[in-house]
Order: structure tokens, then C-alpha cells, then sequence
């Protein structure tokens, strides 16, 4: 009797700290999040110059187009997709010190929820008029006039060179020529109307200012 109430507790003991190592597997390998096409990252820097901090802290998207993230200062672009916040720290990092515009840095990244990255994949923008193909186009960040209106097989030849923008309820003409208008930030809701071409629309033979 004796024997078997010292044994009945240390297998108890023993039964204890057999599901505890049991659970500490399942723990490490809980998945992380990792980065998606559209993803927003929140990096903030320490150690680096105090005068450059509002240059490079603040919110980056992931490319829609091929995964990649571009940074201030760097000359390419990081290859960001299926990467988790502790990666793209170790990354950027390196490339920051690689190409010796900081000594040290010191690089933390934050993932955006996969929630809110949903719901921005809810939002369009209309493309419509003379444009090869009209469609309702998924919204994306950092997406220009010009990439919109491309991604809908560009302006026809009977479309006129002076487009319009309206955003909330507030009309805006742009020119398909200039530069500077082919490059202007869209923003979810937009509609994008191409106007029959007029009878005396010339077409410049290049991209203005």
C-alpha cells in the first residue's frame, strides 16, 4: 500500500508533464502572419539619423503587381510577399546597411490585418467611356491614373485626351498628355470617364510636363 501511494502520484506528475511538452509544439508552430499582395507594413527606425526618421518611418504597401516594397533611399525594390514582420525586419535592415546608408539601424515592422487587407480589396474604381475595356477596377494603393486606365486596355482612338476624375460627387479633368496628370493617386469610389474624342483634338507626338 505504501509502494503504490508514492507511485500513484509520480505518474501523475509524469502525465502532467507529458502534456505539457505536447502543447509546447502546437505552440511554436502557430503560423505567423505574413505579408500579401496589397499588404500594408507600419515600419518605424531607431538609431539612424533624427533628422531622416520622418523620411522613412511611416506606412508602405506591398505591390499588387509582383510582391515587392519600395523604400526611401534604396535603389530597388524588396521582394516583401509570404514574409513575416521578423523577416522583412532582418531584410530591410540589411539592405539599409548593404548599400551604407545606415550604420546601424534598428527596423521594426508591423503586418497589416488580413482583415482590413479584405476589405480594401472590396473597394473599385469605375473606368468608363472610350476606354478598350469598361469595368469596375480593383482598387489598389498607390494605383495612378494612368495604371488604371492601362489596365483597361488605355484610351481608343476616339477617346479624348481630356479626362475625368470624379471623386465624391466632385468632378476634375486631367490630361492624358501631361505628365503630372497621368500620375495623380486614385482613391476607392473613383470613376474615370474617357469623352469622345472632338473633331479638333490633336494628339501631342510626346508626354508633356
Amino acid at each position: 500500500m505504501k509502494t503504490d501511494s508514492i507511485i500513484t502520484p509520480f505518474r501523475a506528475v509524469l502525465m502532467a508533464l507529458f502534456a505539457i511538452f505536447m502543447l509546447i509544439p502546437q505552440a511554436e508552430a502557430a503560423p505567423q502572419q505574413t505579408t500579401q499582395h496589397g499588404s500594408k507594413i507600419v515600419l518605424t527606425f531607431r538609431n539612424i539619423p533624427s533628422e531622416d526618421k520622418a523620411n522613412v518611418d511611416g506606412e508602405y504597401f506591398v505591390s499588387y503587381d509582383d510582391g515587392t516594397l519600395s523604400l526611401p533611399h534604396l535603389s530597388g525594390r524588396i521582394r516583401a510577399v509570404g514574409k513575416t514582420a521578423r523577416q522583412l525586419e532582418d531584410l530591410i535592415r540589411a539592405k539599409y546597411i548593404e548599400e551604407k546608408i545606415y550604420a546601424h539601424p534598428i527596423v521594426s515592422a508591423q503586418v497589416g490585418d488580413p482583415k482590413e487587407i479584405e476589405d480594401l480589396n472590396k473597394r473599385y474604381i469605375q473606368i468608363t467611356g472610350n476606354v478598350a475595356s469598361k469595368r469596375n477596377l480593383q482598387y489598389r494603393p498607390g494605383i495612378t491614373l494612368i495604371e488604371a486606365l492601362i489596365d483597361c486596355g488605355d484610351i481608343t482612338d476616339h477617346g479624348s485626351r481630356h479626362i475625368q476624375v470624379t471623386r465624391k460627387g466632385v468632378t476634375r479633368t486631367y490630361d492624358y498628355f501631361s505628365a503630372h496628370d497621368r500620375s495623380i493617386k486614385l482613391s476607392p469610389n473613383d470613376v474615370i470617364y474617357v469623352p469622345l474624342r472632338g473633331a479638333f483634338e490633336g494628339r501631342p507626338s510626346k508626354i508633356g510636363p
